[in-house]
């Protein structure tokens, strides 16, 4: 298979922030209205692979590059507490040490039920995959590739929960995703997991 890969060469430290906004984005009322009702606990999001801000199974890097040897496989992510009304979800991935804003995306799923409470990961996804940004038309996990610098690149998983169980559309990209499920998010949660590629490997 041929990729016409985009990967981004330089570093933006500021990015990691700027996600943590955006996962949030559409969901400042829910938050607030939660935080006033004591006993109520927000969803969650974490993986049985990595813990919050630690790093990345060797496993799931690309493969597909020399300096990058894994299986390109994705993690498996669980989910507990959606909110009341939640009828669906999304995940969407992305590397916030680049760039572009909000992130190399390298998963998004969508059109996962709301009785659902994980993704198995691991090569095996039954639900609709978007585009990643390896080359902007193949869906599916695109495992981690940074630059050989020997600075961390930071990977945002997040979970939106929704109040629609469909979302229209094919092999959507992220921003198309967002603009698809952004007036239908009740909450969101996040996990952060880092790559570090050694200098010059």
């Amino acid at each position: 298979m041929s990729w016409k890969i985009r990967r981004p060469r330089h570093r933006v430290t500021i990015a990691l922030a700027a996600a943590v906004v955006l996962a949030a984005a559409g969901t400042a009322t829910a938050l607030a209205a939660t935080a006033s009702k004591p006993g109520l606990t927000p969803m969650t999001l974490t993986s049985p692979d990595f813990h919050d801000g630690g790093k990345l199974p060797p496993w799931t890097l690309w493969g597909k590059d020399p300096s990058c040897p894994g299986k390109d496989l994705a993690p498996a992510l669980r989910w507990t507490n959606p909110p009341a009304g939640t009828k669906g979800f999304a995940v969407v991935v992305n590397d916030v040490d680049t760039p572009q804003s909000p992130g190399f995306t390298h998963w998004i799923v969508y059109n996962i039920p709301g009785d659902v409470t994980s993704l198995a990961g691991h090569g095996s996804n039954p639900y609709s995959e978007g585009a990643t940004d390896y080359d902007g038309v193949t869906t599916g996990f695109a495992g981690p590739c940074p630059p050989p610098t020997g600075q961390p690149h930071h990977y945002v998983f997040r979970v939106f929960a929704l109040d629609t169980a469909s979302v229209p559309g094919t092999g959507l990209d992220d921003t198309a995703l967002i603009s698809e499920i952004s007036s239908h998010m009740l909450w969101s949660a996040s996990l952060i997991g880092t790559v570090e590629l050694p200098k010059g490997s």
